[in-house]
Order: C-alpha cells, then structure tokens, then sequence
C-alpha cells in the first residue's frame, strides 16, 4: 500500500494518445492527480484499435479499466432511444453490464472520491453515493448541441439535435445536485453550471499546454505562406469553421495572395472536407502522429469557429510554438486574450481577411504577436493549471476524514 488516498475516475475513452482536445484535457488532469494520489481508471471502449495505447497509458496510472460497451444500430433501438428519457450522449456511454461491473470494482476497492469526466460518465460516478463526487464538464453539453441544431439546416436530423440538446438540459438540472464539485473550462460555463447548482464548489481550469513539448524550433517559415487550421474534424464546429472560412474569408485572402497555401489538419475529415483538397494550394492531412512540424512551417494559424464551448486548446498550441494567431471571438473564448498583443480578433469575413494579410506582409505585427502569444501560452502551463484541482480534491478528502 502507498499510504496515498485513492481516487476513481470515469472517462468515456482511453484517454491516450492525447491527440484530440477533450483526450488532451483529461490526459493532463490525470496526469497532475496521479503524481499525488493513487488513480484508478475506468473507461469505456467502443473501438480501441490499438491496444498497445491503452498499455502506455496503464503506466501514468495506478491501474487502467475497461468496460466493453455493445450498442446495437437495430432501428428498434433507436426508437428505444428517441423515446428515452436519457440523452443520447450519456446512454451510448454505458449499459447494464458496464454498470454492474463498475458497481463491482467500485465496492471491491477502497476509495476516497470519485470523479466523472465529462456529463456522460456521471451514472458510474454515482454508483458509490457515499463518497464526494466531482464532475469535470468540457463544454456545457446542452448549448453545444443546441448551437449544432441551431447551425444545421432543416431536415430530420436538425429535429433529433433539438430532441438531444432537450433532454440534455433536463439531465443537467437534474445531475449537478448530486454532485460536491464542478471543474469547467472557463468562467461562462461556470457561471452557467451555478445557476443549476448554487451551492456547488467550481474550479475553473481553462485548456492549457505543454511547454516541454510544444516550442519554438527557430526553423525558417515556409515559402509560399501556410494558413494553417487543427482540429479534430467530425466534430461539427470544426466542419463549420472550415466551411465557413472557404466559402466567405478564403476569397477575399487569394485576391490578394493567390500564392497563399492551406493545410487542414486533424482526425477524420468528413468527404465534404476532403473534397476541399486541391494540392498544392489546399491540402487536408487527416491524422498525423505529430502537429509540431505543421504549426513549425506554417505561416498563420487561423481559427474561423463560430460554434463551440470551453477554451481551444490548439490556439494555446500555436501560440507556444510562436505562430500568429487570427480567430474569432467564439475561437477564443475562455482565454484571457489581447487583441492586437497576442491574437488578432476578427468576426467578419473581411475583417478576418484582413488579421491574415496584414500578417503575410507585416513582420512587426507578425512578430508581435508571435511574441505575445507566446508570453500568453507560459500561462497556460497545464503543470501550473492543474494545482487548485489536487488542493480541490485534498480539501474534499480531508474534509470526509474529519
């Protein structure tokens, strides 16, 4: 035995590689809590394809589950789901033998606090009702899909993402009152996680970086310039902002810079992405095993979002490697930004047209704002951000020993 206190956390993924933004956040966050308190960890599996991932991640903590989740795609099923009263989100997280095998492991061993990673893992947190729960929210789940609904055009799929975004409020309100603690992203959700919950202590802890990993090179920027966007691209807002930047902001750039290249980078680019691809000019990568080289050559790093929640983690990214970086106010939300020092703000297409160009041919505005977006990223040092959360949880411990 260690002699440390014991904690239990329930993601809904392995959550290694960290190499999407909600996997990077909760790689990080259990990377900072494992270094003081013994940390088991339950996850879901739909699809681990590499298991060799799962076994590198067993080594950051005390000990890696995982429960194999079975969903059927039986259209049974799915009027089963539309007549639900649970979320589809939280109900493709779990089923009854998931639930039974965590009850088990969660009595088998000696905990001193639980913790659900993200909305949909609460209904495992909540199987041991005797200790302090927490629950970490990425994003306000409810506006995110809300504003997906909101952003699609009408068809039956439109209806289904209004249906969700219902039913997830509902779940929200009624969830938070079982929990001690909330961890959110940035002070709006905060804000919006006390109204369902008055009394409950809330941590904000915005998206960060690692500054070991994520540096400058000193490497020449490449000739012709790169415009360079990351993200993980099924995720709808990602898809938006792309489309979004080729259909109103892309023109106006190549009037100018015919010259001027694109590279979309991330996992999964739905065909209406990849159709985008038109090399040299355009060109869609997928998956890369490392992003550092691509925020080295590239020139500006943009961040056309219109939908979303919590902070961007590939903006405190590029802003580590020094890359300029041109978003909209959505795109940085949640970061403690200064427009014209570290970032250049724009939510016209023109005017975000503009942040690029100037960029492409200002090396005093390029280089002020490579420098203070640097300084901007030092403080967003996850080492540093996830301090209040272990004297959070030591707090709590302590509290139900005494």
């Amino acid at each position: 035995m260690s002699g440390r206190s014991r904690i239990a956390i329930f993601t809904p993924y392995v959550p290694y590689p960290p190499d999407t933004g909600g996997k990077n956040r909760s790689y990080h966050v259990i990377k900072a809590l494992s270094c003081h308190f013994d940390v088991d960890v339950y996850s879901t599996n739909h699809e681990l394809r590499d298991q060799s991932h799962a076994l590198q991640f067993n080594h950051e903590v005390r000990q890696l589950y995982i429960f194999e989740i079975h969903k059927s795609r039986r259209f049974r099923d799915f009027m089963k789901w539309i007549l639900s009263p649970w979320p589809r989100f939280v109900d493709y997280f779990q089923d009854d033998r998931a639930l039974l095998q965590a009850w088990i492991a969660l009595r088998a061993e000696d905990y001193d606090l639980v913790i659900a990673d993200e909305l949909c893992m609460t209904p495992y947190a909540e199987l041991r009702p005797d200790l302090p729960r927490i629950v970490m929210r990425h994003k306000i789940d409810s506006l995110h899909v809300s504003g997906v609904a909101a952003a699609s055009p009408w068809s039956i799929e439109k209806i289904l993402l209004w249906i969700e975004a219902w039913k997830l409020r509902r779940y929200e309100r009624q969830k938070m009152k079982f929990y001690h603690a909330c961890i959110t992203c940035s002070e709006a959700d905060a804000a919006f996680v006390r109204r369902d919950a008055p009394g409950i202590r809330i941590q904000v802890i915005p998206n960060g970086v690692d500054l070991e990993f994520f540096r400058p090179s000193g490497i020449p920027r490449e000739d012709p310039p790169i415009l360079l966007f990351v993200g993980t691209m099924h995720y709808y807002p990602n898809i938006d902002a792309v489309r979004y930047f080729f259909e109103t902001i892309y023109p106006f750039i190549r009037q100018v810079r015919p010259d001027v290249r694109v590279q979309i980078v991330g996992h999964r680019p739905p065909p209406e992405i990849q159709r985008l691809a038109d090399p040299p000019s355009i060109e869609v990568t997928g998956s890369v095993p490392d992003v550092r080289p691509y925020y080295e050559r590239a020139s500006v790093f943009i961040v056309p979002l219109r939908l979303g929640g919590g902070t961007r983690l590939k903006i405190v990214e590029a802003m580590a490697m020094g890359l300029p970086v041109v978003s909209t106010s959505v795109g940085a939300e949640g970061l403690d930004v200064h427009p014209g020092e570290d970032i250049w703000i724009a939510d016209d297409p023109r005017a975000f047209a503009e942040g690029v160009l100037r960029l492409l041919s200002d090396p005093a505005l390029w280089g002020r704002l490579s420098t203070g977006g640097r300084r901007l990223a030092c403080r967003y040092d996850w080492k540093e951000l996830t301090r209040p959360l272990v004297d959070l949880v030591e707090a709590m411990i302590r509290e139900r020993r005494a």
